[in-house]
């Protein structure tokens, strides 16, 4: 038998944002969290669901409070966007500190061609800044994304990779349309 342990978790939150210069906005999000924190012993025999199914049957389950905070930044200068978050500035602990909400930075750049005068098409990217422990172990992500609109701005193509660059390979590919 090893360690078991089931976190849940809701929040509920309340943002500003402020325009700082022209192009330059600031904004932050402060959160209130209520999460669950439960523990206790699994057979590394037991099949996923059946582990799974455990979930409520572990000890604890004391639900705690916290507020936290999340912050970003948004700078615009024409075809040009560049921005940052902070999620969980105050990586609030749970469990008597047996969890911690992880701090997470991401940074990222999008190109608007439409606005430099070409064609409606949007490049984005970004990136986390720092590894950090997720639910699948540690994740590191970098993502790309690319939008285009046809027909007068009625139809919307886009596309979108990511890729976990630590801990467990991870990647994903997606497409979607808008009318």
């Amino acid at each position: 038998e090893v360690p078991a342990r089931s976190w849940s978790a809701t929040q509920v939150g309340a943002t500003v944002v402020q325009t700082l210069l022209p192009g330059v906005h600031a904004g932050a999000t402060v959160k209130y969290v209520r999460g669950t924190l439960r523990t206790g012993r699994q057979d590394a025999l037991r099949t996923p669901s059946d582990l799974l199914g455990l979930g409520e049957s572990l000890e604890g389950g004391d639900a705690e409070q916290r507020v936290d905070l999340d912050v970003g930044l948004l700078a615009k200068a024409g075809p040009v966007r560049l921005g940052g978050v902070v999620r969980n500035v105050r990586q609030p602990e749970f469990g008597d500190g047996a969890y911690r909400l992880p701090r997470q930075a991401r940074v990222g750049a999008a190109l608007d061609f439409e606005e430099a005068g070409g064609v409606p098409l949007m490049f984005a990217v970004d990136v986390d800044v720092r590894a950090y422990a997720g639910a699948s172990g540690r994740r590191q992500v970098v993502a790309v994304g690319v939008e285009q609109w046809l027909m007068a701005r009625r139809v919307g193509l886009r596309a979108g990779a990511r890729k976990n660059t630590a801990g467990r390979e991870e990647r994903s590919v997606t497409a979607g349309a808008s009318v």
